[in-house]
């Protein structure tokens, strides 16, 4: 897998994690023809890449059972294509979506082997509350990766970006990934609106600095 194609797999990974927080639609876009752009930040602010996902198709049979295929892209900081696009389908099933890391690869998850708990995502989100605890192992490309992680809703904040100004909830998240003998650590924390899904996201070092950040530029529902 090339470096280029990673970084597209990992965007279509991200869409599905920050998105799948509210499988009923409040916090998520399950509208056909549904468009968003984010930017891609460094630790300083500046932008490094973008990325954009177009919902593509909806098969719903209600509000808590359906699925949605979407398609992701990545650019860099001039918004010129540098990796195919990413085609994946979630399946929500009885309003909470369990986040499949092997679908979410696109066609570079068709050997993968997977074992564990999925992440999974509540359909009401509250301050206080915790959820989303996983633990698995993925085993693609020839290479093994062990993850786990945990999320809680910390606080209500509102967020402006240059798609608009947003009422979210403030989740802090906490991951760790062990991919042959290195293991990295990462702690997060995302900002969600009403029928959007993510606003920002920002993470950060050890020392609580923000490494990279990804925020919300361009809307379409």
């Amino acid at each position: 897998m090339n470096k280029q194609f990673l970084i597209s797999t990992l965007c279509a990974i991200l869409f599905v994690s920050f998105n799948s927080i509210q499988a009923q639609g409040v916090y998520f876009l399950d509208k056909e023809g549904a468009e968003a752009e984010y930017a891609i930040a460094d630790g300083k602010g500046n932008i490094t890449s973008y990325t954009k996902t177009v919902v593509t198709k909806v098969d719903k049979k209600d509000d808590k059972n359906f699925t949605i295929t979407y398609t992701s892209e990545a650019f860099d900081k001039n918004k010129k294509s540098y990796a195919p696009a990413v085609t994946v389908t979630t399946e929500v099933v009885d309003g909470v979506i369990k986040q499949d890391p092997v679908a979410s690869m696109g066609d570079a998850g068709k050997n993968a082997e997977f074992t564990g708990t999925y992440p999974e995502f509540p359909s009401e989100l509250s301050e206080g509350q915790e959820f989303g605890v996983y633990e698995y192992t993925l085993k693609a490309s020839g290479m093994t990766t062990k993850a786990s992680g945990k999320s809680k809703v910390t606080a209500k904040e509102s967020i402006t970006s240059d798609a608009g100004s947003f009422e979210c909830f403030k989740v802090e998240s906490e991951a760790s990934t062990k991919v042959m003998m290195t293991t990295t650590k990462i702690t997060s924390t995302s900002w969600y609106a009403k029928n959007i899904g993510v606003v920002k996201n920002e993470v950060y070092d050890k020392k609580g600095n923000v490494t990279s950040s990804m925020t919300l530029v361009s809307l379409k529902k």
